[in-house]
């Protein structure tokens, strides 16, 4: 007997074919095309400096994938990420690194063993995996996770490290609102201060940062001081930057905004006050803002801010785009909806989706695209293992 899901999937299918033609891409349209790089890296916590999550031209699965592997891991706490053929992927105990091709283990490394560090999604170049914990800002080998230096915070950290357009200088924050400029060679080159809690980092094409806190409040640090700060309607949940704009702020409770730079710094460009509760991460993907929370997956217009469309869906993690296309994991299901959402109008969307990956009582987190695949983390539930799948 068929699942409810696949009845759902067949009667879109069929309305779809009854009405194609009938309706218009009216407000979610997408001219972004298909990837066609299937060697593509994921080398940043949002695979950029200014926290995109669009790997513009990376070959991923447009159609119901197939499992590249399925490897049984630790409880996966962060987004993974994918360098020079190795995953790497925060867990619980501590961070492991995997062959991109076949899932074999190849390291993995705790400072304590018992879960105390939470690691964050790391960044990696040159040999090194850069990578925060609640110690602070660590350095390790990519070849076989030794330690090589490391920079202790006087707080605990929550937020991945962010990294300068050059891969020249490292950017961290503690819960005690202190934030930090780091060489890479370990070297604190300035320390300043934010009120709240630090949630997000994102930097410009001129090396200066956006920090993001709990207490509510975007800041503009640049080499050590504050040149603006912003009163924003909630805590700081993701954070992303348009070249030559100012930043996309995501709040709890209080929509999304974006915010003005150079004569304007600070001022709301835009606010969607119906925006997402984005978890983790926006993907800025053509001329669409994209952001998921247990409610669905929405696209704002990055220009006006108008909602384009949104979709139902239980997708707790951030989303992830390539090409034409934008992926979002949550409990039950990876699901990958087109960037256009579809044929429609609003929330009324026809054929929205190329492929749903069932996880049964399971849930995903933050996904990576690079490889030629897609990289999810999978929860563990009464259903299976807590696992790391990759999908071509």
């Amino acid at each position: 007997m068929p699942s409810r899901r696949d009845l759902l999937a067949t009667s879109g299918a069929v309305l779809a074919a009854t009405t194609a033609g009938c309706l218009g891409d009216v407000d979610g349209g997408s001219t972004q095309d298909p990837g066609t790089d299937d060697d593509t890296d994921w080398p940043m916590p949002d695979h950029d400096a200014r926290g995109s999550s669009y790997a513009e031209n990376a070959v991923a699965p447009r159609s119901s994938p197939s499992e590249r592997f399925a490897v049984e891991t630790s409880w996966p706490i962060d987004r993974p990420v994918v360098a020079d053929g190795t995953v790497y992927l925060p867990t619980m105990p501590g961070l492991m690194a995997f062959d991109a091709s076949d899932g074999t283990e190849r390291w993995r490394f705790s400072t304590d063993g018992d879960g105390g560090e939470r690691f964050r999604s790391p960044a990696v170049h040159g040999g090194t995996v850069y990578v925060t914990a609640e110690p602070g800002l660590l350095a390790l080998d990519a070849s076989d996770g030794t330690e090589r230096w490391r920079v202790e915070t006087p707080g605990r950290v929550q937020a991945a490290v962010a990294v300068s357009r050059d891969w020249k200088t490292l950017y961290v924050g503690d819960d005690t609102g202190a934030v930090y400029r780091v060489a890479l060679d370990g070297t604190v080159e300035w320390r300043t201060e934010v009120f709240g809690p630090v949630t997000r980092i994102v930097v410009d094409v001129i090396g200066g940062a956006y920090v993001g806190t709990g207490g509510g409040e975007v800041y503009r640090v640049y080499d050590g001081d504050g040149l603006w700060r912003k009163r924003v309607p909630g805590k700081v949940t993701a954070l992303a930057l348009d070249d030559g704009g100012g930043p996309y702020v995501s709040t709890f409770g209080g929509g999304v905004l974006r915010l003005q730079d150079g004569a304007h710094a600070g001022r709301p460009r835009w606010h969607a006050e119906d925006g997402p509760v984005a978890h983790r991460s926006f993907a800025l993907a053509g001329d669409g803002v994209f952001g998921s929370d247990m409610a669905g997956i929405t696209r704002l217009d990055r220009r006006t801010g108008e909602r384009d469309w949104r979709l139902d869906g239980d997708h707790g993690a951030g989303p992830a785009a390539a090409g034409d296309t934008v992926y979002v994991g949550g409990d039950g299901a990876v699901t990958a909806y087109k960037l256009g959402g579809g044929v429609g109008q609003g929330g009324s969307r026809i054929d929205p989706r190329r492929w749903t990956y069932d996880l049964g009582e399971r849930g995903a987190r933050s996904v990576a695209v690079a490889d030629g695949a897609l990289f999810v983390p999978v929860l563990g539930g009464e259903e299976g293992p807590t696992e790391l799948v990759a999908l071509e």
